[in-house]
């Protein structure tokens, strides 16, 4: 038997064009084919199987390999709008039926088709607040459960608009697939607005950023323009996504025409674009949306016959790719390992590492909350530390008005920093971006970095993970380099989690309290970051710099944190959790300062002499 995900990986699939074009062309009903339920489309499964069906036919008639399910408006919610949410599963699962009857009308060629169930985005946008995560991932779960019932060869979530609802849908399917025991293939679609972004504002570097997190299988663009306005994102997704990848353009940016909207690309023309799309950028599945119909498809098909003598399909072009490790605001993509310089976590909006947050947020001063967050994205820090646990306070709700402020107004991707899993999954419901979690440890043995591991895998979600044991803080080298590899086993082993996106933090502690056991604490951390680098290379090593110095006063520490980060850095680290604004360049800190600095952190003293 061929699955699906097997036929593209050997030869490009052709997809159906537009279901949406071949319905409002015709000549329905409002009372007698929709049912009274004016521009449902989907009621059409019940009301007019044989319309449905016949629609179908005509795209496998004209080539499609697979067609996609008559459920782009299938979720629970958005049936709801019509009054229908009890028919979910009925309508998505009679909608597979559908395409499986026609499918048998082409038995005798013997050639393998499938059925793609479609999940649309629906009308509610979570990254703007119109609808909370909840109800939106319960939702999409219900529609996935009919279509798997239907056999649905693949899920395609197409149209997305806001990675949050990426993540709803997605995360929808996966419990589906887990409470029916099957594994289908996903496809998530985005659709970039002739701006170059999503709706909401995602570039495509940060939609497929977020989108891989997931574990997606497929990855493109469909809907709100023609191929010749997607080709600079087709191009980025063939230098840069490390999967498979779709297009199905519009037939042209639309018009309108005598109060009519007209998509002017013609078949011909159509089937030009995407023959420069396979051959130049290695696409893996074509087809059409937006007033794209069967006359386009045949012209498609056309064009993949000729490609190779004697075979229906040619095989996908190939194509070189880079894939960069990164995180992600709703905006933004964020690399985690930066040229010549470590990853910046802006530390300052933490309510037990900053006094004027903290001050602010007793009060429910959001405003000057969200100016510190900007404010820190200004002195270049590349993601924040979000931490508003403090006693006497409510950290669910303080940290939900932060994350839903700061979601739509920074450009740097979030870290969520709590110890309580209940407020860490509460943040990640808001958060459309690809998100830091801070952190995990096993101080209490393995069962709660089990949890919040589930959170990261669930949400796609990169992962803070702190050199702690049922022991206590690891302090010298061996320890901190014996829990790094059990950390990178759990993680990376154990759950999937790319090791790129386990940050580990080897720990520094004050080496300024006089005590003869502290003073080689920073030079072991050096060590040990060494040590991981070489055996680790492919996840980040971070530090929370300003431990290093507590207890100096403020300039003396601006001073320490400075060098010890300058060596930190040479010798692996890749990020820190900092505040930007107080490190120095070393050749702008007198020599004589670096010089006190280093005898500190090395524990070079005199018989005679203290250099504490």
């Amino acid at each position: 038997m061929t699955h699906f995900l097997d036929f593209i990986e050997s030869q490009v699939l052709l997809l159906d064009g537009a279901m949406g074009t071949q319905i409002q062309g015709a000549d329905l009903k409002v009372e007698e084919d929709y049912w009274g339920q004016e521009n449902c489309s989907e009621i059409l499964n019940l009301s007019r199987p044989d319309f449905i069906r016949n629609v179908h036919h005509k795209y496998f008639a004209a080539g499609s390999d697979a067609v996609e399910t008559n459920t782009f408006g299938g979720s629970f919610l958005t049936l709801g709008e019509f009054g229908l949410e009890d028919k979910t599963l009925e309508i998505n699962k009679r909608a597979c039926e559908l395409a499986h009857e026609a499918i048998a009308e082409f038995a005798h060629d013997g050639r393998k088709r499938f059925v793609v169930g479609s999940i649309g985005p629906g009308t509610k946008l979570p990254s703007l607040g119109h609808i909370g995560y909840d109800a939106l991932e319960s939702s999409f779960t219900l529609q996935a459960e009919g279509l798997i019932e239907g056999r649905a060869d693949a899920f395609l979530v197409e149209t997305a608009q806001d990675p949050l609802q990426v993540k709803a849908a997605v995360n929808g399917c996966k419990i589906a697939m887990k409470k029916k025991n099957i594994t289908l293939p996903i496809m998530v679609q985005v659709t970039v607005e002739t701006t170059g972004t999503l709706l909401v504002g995602s570039d495509i570097a940060a939609a497929a950023t977020i989108i891989h997190a997931l574990g997606v299988d497929v990855m493109g663009l469909n809907c709100a323009t023609g191929p010749q306005e997607m080709s600079d994102h087709v191009k980025w997704l063939s230098q840069n996504w490390p999967r498979k990848i779709s297009v199905l353009p519009n037939a042209g940016l639309p018009e309108l025409h005598q109060g009519h909207v007209h998509f002017p690309l013609s078949p011909d023309e159509m089937a030009r674009w995407m023959e420069r799309f396979l051959k130049e950028d290695g696409i893996n599945v074509i087809g059409g949306c937006c007033g794209t119909n069967e006359v386009h498809i045949a012209a498609l098909n056309a064009m993949l016959e000729k490609q190779v003598a004697g075979k229906k399909r040619p095989a996908p072009s190939a194509r070189t790719f880079h894939w960069v490790p990164a995180v992600a605001s709703l905006f933004q993509q964020v690399e985690l390992r930066q040229e010549n310089a470590i990853l910046a976590i802006g530390e300052r909006c933490n309510a037990n590492g900053s006094k004027k947050f903290r001050e602010a947020q007793a009060a429910e001063d959001w405003d000057t909350c969200v100016d510190m967050a900007k404010e820190q994205v200004r002195e270049a820090s590349h993601t924040l530390d979000i931490c508003t646990a403090f006693v006497g306070r409510n950290e669910i709700n303080d940290m939900t008005a932060m994350v839903s402020r700061l979601r739509g107004t920074v450009t740097a991707p979030l870290v969520i920093d709590s110890t309580e899993l209940i407020v860490l999954e509460a943040a990640l419901k808001l958060y459309g971006g690809k998100a830091i979690i801070n952190s995990i440890n096993f101080e209490d043995g393995e069962e709660p970095a089990h949890r919040r591991m589930e959170l990261a895998m669930k949400y796609g979600a990169a992962v803070i993970a702190l050199t702690i044991d049922e022991e206590g803080m690891a302090k010298d080298v061996d320890r901190k380099l014996a829990i790094a590899h059990r950390l990178h086993d759990f993680c990376c082993k154990g759950y999937g989690l790319p090791s790129s996106d386990l940050m580990i933090d080897p720990l520094t502690f004050t080496i300024c309290t006089g005590n003869e056991d502290d003073r080689k604490l920073g030079l072991w951390t050096l060590e040990a970051i060494e040590r991981i680098a070489k055996e680790l290379p492919d996840i980040q090593i971070i530090l929370g710099l300003s431990n290093i110095s507590f207890g100096l006063n403020p300039a003396a520490r601006h001073v320490l944190n400075s060098v010890y980060l300058d060596h930190a850095t040479k010798r692996g680290l890749t990020g820190a959790i900092i505040h930007v604004s107080k490190i120095a360049p070393l050749h702008k800190i007198p020599a004589h300062e670096v010089q006190a600095a280093e005898d500190l952190i090395f524990d070079r003293r005199l018989p005679t002499q203290d250099a504490a």
